[in-house]
């Protein structure tokens, strides 16, 4: 016997058997066994769909929950940028008003020196060269008082107070020895 005549035997031999079950069966159970088999695969079907569909919603619910986290967090993330951008505009009006609060003061002291020499042009000489020599050492300590401007913008809080206080005291001496010098004349 071949291999192809051996293979047709089997399968003829498996053909006959399968006819045999089959033909056991009457029409009405073959019918019963067809229905059976779609209401397995019609409740199969169904619980399929209630999985999926569960997974669906429980998914939604996840984006959904998830985009709320996420609003909420850009929210926040704007709710402190807004705030340190406040914060930075009041520090910045805070060093204005004391950088004009500051030239201020030195204003007043180079309207004091510029009077003071105006006077000193009238006067006699010896009187103008003591003048002039001690309103040099007045011009410095304004320098000096202009370049502390910096600082005191840098400074807040109590710590500018107390700076503001000083320079204030400085200014006021400065003013005093303009003083002194335009009665020397």
């Amino acid at each position: 016997m071949t291999h192809k005549s051996r293979t047709l035997l089997v399968m003829a031999a498996l053909m006959t058997g399968s006819s045999l079950g089959a033909c056991k069966q009457t029409p009405t159970e073959a019918h019963n066994e067809g229905v059976e088999a779609q209401r397995e695969a019609n409740e199969k079907i169904g619980e399929a769909r209630e999985r999926a569909e569960t997974k669906v919603h429980e998914a939604r619910r996840d984006e959904v929950e998830a985009a709320a986290e996420a609003r909420k967090n850009a929210a926040e993330a704007q709710a402190n940028a807004n705030e340190k951008i406040r914060d930075a505009n009041r520090s910045t009006i805070a060093h204005d008003n004391t950088r004009s609060w500051a030239q201020a003061k030195l204003d007043d002291v180079d309207n004091m020196i510029d009077a003071a020499n105006a006077k000193a042009q009238a006067a006699p000489p010896k009187a103008k060269a003591r003048f002039t020599t001690g309103l040099e050492e007045v011009k410095q300590q304004r320098d000096t008082l202009r370049t502390e401007i910096a600082s005191l913008e840098a400074s807040n809080g109590s710590r500018l107070e107390k700076a503001k206080e000083q320079f204030d005291d400085r200014v006021d001496r400065i003013k005093a020895n303009i003083r002194n010098l335009e009665k020397s004349l």
